[in-house]
């Protein structure tokens, strides 16, 4: 199966801007949140890992909880751990308006 998603960066940047830290702790797990928050383009790459969460729903074919999917990422290769397996499948990529995310399962 085969997930897509794109994100408005801007959306990202008003949602951190009004609901901060409350967001960020719903939505995405202590590790994402920790390598976020020491990236350049930090809301660049929260657009990403929630494109990547929405691709992966799309793809297993059903709506999940957001803090069960993880999206990591070992040697810049970004992967997503969900339930104890990870997937490999995924690519993000971001610029400065829009961050979009493939990911086949």
């Amino acid at each position: 199966m085969v997930g897509i998603d794109i994100v408005d960066v801007s959306r990202i940047v008003d949602v951190v801007n009004r609901y901060g830290d409350r967001f960020l702790e719903k939505v995405f797990a202590e590790e994402e949140i920790e390598y976020v928050k020491s990236m350049k383009r930090m809301h660049e790459s929260l657009a990403g890992r929630f494109a990547a969460k929405e691709a992966f729903m799309k793809a297993f074919g059903r709506r999940l909880a957001w803090k069960d999917i993880k999206v990591l990422q070992t040697k810049g290769k970004p992967f997503i751990h969900f339930h104890g397996k990870n997937y490999r499948g995924v690519s993000i990529s971001h610029e400065r308006a829009y961050a979009v995310s493939v990911v086949v399962i």
